[in-house]
């Protein structure tokens, strides 16, 4: 398994592990985020609606990328004879790996419209592509009728 596919398991074994846990007070919440190669870097992007980077906290480890921060949402409605005041409060961490032979001197982060988005130079083993071609399987289910008498 190459490290692009260990990264993609893992972000999808913490997005299945944390789905539908936003909690109000106190608790954890887990923002969603994508893996992506684009060009000659790995690309993590993470939404973060509603935070300002001086909320979230972005860390090279040696276990992989380390997302966290908290969210502080208020909300107060007042009208003639009625006051209603709601507040919550949710704590966060992602973990992303990165491929072995990353270079983490070389990562930047940059926060734009409630979006983080954080990128590494892709190790050179790792920028090898090739393309693989699609063999179509001709099987029962995929013939096409028509071909009878007077056509």
């Amino acid at each position: 398994m190459n490290p692009f596919q260990i990264m993609r398991h893992f972000s999808e074994s913490m997005d299945r592990a944390f789905s539908g846990h936003e909690s109000g007070e106190g608790g954890m919440w887990s923002p969603p985020v994508e893996v992506r190669q684009q060009g000659n870097n790995i690309v993590v992007s993470a939404e973060l609606p509603g935070l300002s980077k001086d909320d979230v906290h972005v860390e090279v480890t040696d276990e992989g990328l380390a997302i966290s921060g908290e969210r502080k949402r208020e909300h107060e409605e007042r009208r003639e004879g009625y006051y209603h005041s709601e507040r919550s409060y949710g704590r966060f961490y992602r973990l992303v790996p990165l491929p072995e032979n990353a270079n983490v001197d070389q990562v930047r982060a940059s926060f734009n419209n409630g979006v983080l988005e954080i990128t590494a130079p892709a190790p050179q083993s790792e920028r090898k592509r090739r393309e693989v071609p699609i063999e179509a399987q001709q099987g029962p289910q995929t013939r096409t009728s028509g071909g009878g008498a007077g056509a």
